[in-house]
């Protein structure tokens, strides 16, 4: 074979391995099927009848072919339609979040219902303490009575609940009595100078207050990054997820007003006094902000079911201290979440009621199946909207997909 020969046998073979990797690499850059999950209700009540005429479903705007069509109830399907049979898997998967700083005997309501009225032997299930995290595989669950499961796991919440709060009740009782001591010099001048510092001991005190407020929001500031992380983590987990965030109703020991405008009034020609009282003002009026958009896209995209389960309850009346609350930040940016997935929210003072709600509004559901009309991984969020004939029906979806 002569040189020329050789080098036009070379670029050919090299031509079409370019042009067989780009075609492969093309391939690869198409997205899959899509699955959604659809509650439809009226009045309240699941809508059991549709068929896959009733549904429209568009990403971006632009209408998609709706290829399958399951009705799912609790662990077994009901019925199918559609041209294509994709074989889903709907094993549940099971994940609790505790966000508390006080046990209650209401979460052990909670975990009773959930082991005797909730859990199927094909279930799985993840609980995560202020501790630790728990994992109850499907075969574990089947070696022990579900009573005896439940008491065990109540057991662990109750003391994983005290033991990791150790330090936020230290920092919560050093706060009231800082603001009964503060409470107890406002108005006065002759306040004694502290000999280790050089600050008087109004200066102490609020000082001391500040940073101990300072350490008790580190110690129930919740991470968005860990929660995208975890979002992610449960991208690749087959079957339904279902996660339930079970956070407690927060107050923070505050200096009255009223204390405060006796303190700005004794005080007014101490300019570092001063000063700490209005570094005060702006610590009550925090706004904590996280990213609602990432944390709904991240929870939306891996196809999990996110419930907010708010523990309410009533502040402690003390005397010379306001209970100021400081869940509302979180509560709004959960409550978005659950919306962005599906999920619902309960407020109320029975965490076994919110559950039991969330479980039997999931346990029936449509799961939709489409490929994309233009299926590129552009790793952009696509928006979901699936819509059906009948206006008086409501229904509630995830809010989309990254195209990855």
């Amino acid at each position: 074979m002569t040189l020329k020969k050789k080098i036009l046998l070379f670029l050919t073979v090299t031509i079409l391995a370019v042009l067989f990797l780009f075609s492969q690499e093309k391939m690869e850059a198409t997205v899959a099927e899509i699955s959604v999950s659809a509650r439809v209700t009226a009045g309240g009540r699941f809508v059991d009848h549709l068929t896959i005429e009733d549904f429209e479903l568009l990403e971006d705007g632009r209408p998609q072919n709706i290829q399958a069509l399951y009705l799912v109830k609790r662990s077994s399907l009901e019925k199918r339609g559609g041209t294509l049979d994709f074989g889903p898997n709907i094993a549940r998967n099971f994940y609790f979040l505790f966000q508390l700083t006080d046990y209650t005997p209401k979460l052990g309501e909670l975990i009773d219902t959930l082991f005797n009225q909730v859990l199927l032997p094909s279930d799985s299930l993840v609980l995560q303490t202020p501790l630790k995290s728990y994992s109850l595989t499907p075969q574990a669950l089947a070696t022990k009575s579900k009573e005896a499961l439940s008491q065990e796991m109540n057991s662990l919440l109750k003391k994983d609940i005290k033991s990791g709060n150790t330090e936020y009740h230290s920092l919560l009782n050093d706060l009231k009595r800082f603001v009964r001591t503060i409470a107890g010099t406002s108005g006065r001048t002759d306040i004694e100078s502290d000999s280790t510092t050089s600050m008087t001991g109004i200066e102490f005190l609020l000082n001391r207050y500040k940073e101990t407020s300072a350490r008790m929001e580190e110690q129930r500031l919740i991470d968005e990054r860990k929660f995208v992380r975890f979002a992610y983590s449960l991208k690749r987990v087959p079957g339904q997820k279902h996660v339930f965030f079970v956070y407690q109703r927060e107050y923070r020991p505050e200096i009255p007003s009223m204390t405060l405008n006796m303190l700005l009034d004794a005080f007014q020609d101490q300019p570092n006094i001063m000063s700490d009282l209005q570094d005060l003002f702006q610590l009550y009026s925090r706004d904590i902000s996280l990213n609602t958009e990432l944390l709904n896209r991240a929870f939306a995209d891996s196809s999990i079911i996110f419930n907010l389960i708010f523990m309410n309850r009533e502040p402690e009346h003390i005397t010379g201290i306001t209970m100021r609350e400081q869940s509302e930040d979180f509560y709004r940016a959960f409550s978005q979440m659950a919306q962005a997935t599906g999920g619902i929210v309960d407020t109320s003072q029975n965490p076994a009621a919110g559950f039991h709600h969330a479980v039997e509004s999931s346990d029936s559901y449509y799961l939709l199946y489409y490929t994309p009309a233009n299926p590129v991984r552009d790793k952009q969020f696509k928006k979901i909207t699936v819509r059906v004939k009948n206006p008086e029906y409501s229904v509630v979806h995830r809010l989309g997909y990254f195209a990855e």
